[in-house]
């Protein structure tokens, strides 16, 4: 459970500094408009989900094992994964507060990462499976504008959007007897997804912008299902409620019109 406070932990680390950058740079203000329009985006990288906690009450249904009103704990980690995104979206020909240049888009965006481990009400159990996650977004982003020939641009931003996750978490005991997994965490739900970015883009032509973003995606709201599998089955044993987290680094294109 080493990765739990990561996404909070790395956006302090990012926030101070750009918010440093972010003062110097006022002093350095001009009278210039930047240009705005509209745009497309594509971006890649790296996500890391923090490591879940899913809690219900079991109910079994007849034929899977369990207890009644015993509490269904699962603690699920995972692996590193991939995240894609593409957007388009109109950033305002103007700046606010003589340093500040907004943008608003619509965005799509995939995330996938493997199960590495986890456990059921604090037991020994050998975990794999997967997750999967589509989210739909509108999102903000603030660029910090100073200058006319300004190459290097930071920026911060975040949005607010729906969020489906597939979730699949196999497990089994781990005594080196069982081959087939017996529960999985399994089950698709739509949730509201949060997010937060901060990061810094390249303008290469004028037409075309380089980027790479840290951002921190929270998704809440989530009901999955303990399921019994082995030998086949397919039955209810409880409910579980929880979120899924994760941290994303990203880097892509803009192409401005």
């Amino acid at each position: 459970m080493t990765k739990t406070l990561a996404p909070r932990t790395i956006a302090l680390a990012l926030t101070l500094p750009a918010a440093a950058f972010a003062t110097s740079a006022a002093a350095q203000s001009s009278d210039f408009e930047p240009e705005g329009g509209f745009y497309v985006s594509v971006q890649a990288g790296v996500s890391s989900p923090t490591d879940e906690t899913f809690d219900g009450i079991q109910d079994p249904v007849a034929g899977s094992p369990g207890v009644a009103g015993a509490p269904a704990q699962v603690e699920v980690e995972y692996d590193e994964g991939f995240n894609g995104t593409a957007a388009i979206g109109y950033r305002l020909p103007r700046r606010v507060f003589g340093l500040l240049q907004p943008s608003i888009e619509l965005e799509y965006a995939y995330s996938e990462a493997d199960v590495s481990g986890g456990s059921f009400n604090g037991g020994i159990q050998r975990f794999d499976g997967d997750v999967e996650v589509h989210t739909v977004s509108i999102n903000y982003q603030t660029d910090f504008r100073w200058a006319e020939d300004q190459r290097f641009i930071p920026f911060i931003g975040g949005g607010i959007g729906i969020a489906d996750v597939d979730h699949n978490a196999a497990y089994f005991p781990a005594n080196g007897i069982a081959t087939a997994p017996t529960f999985a965490v399994t089950g698709g739900d739509t949730g509201l997804s949060l997010q937060s970015n901060i990061g810094i883009q390249y303008v290469l032509t004028d037409n075309i912008e380089l980027q790479t973003r840290v951002r921190y995606q929270r998704i809440t709201g989530l009901d999955f299902e303990r399921r019994f599998v082995a030998g086949g089955a397919d039955l209810f044993n409880a409910d579980l409620d929880g979120r899924f987290e994760t941290v994303n680094v990203l880097a892509g294109v803009r192409y401005r019109f």
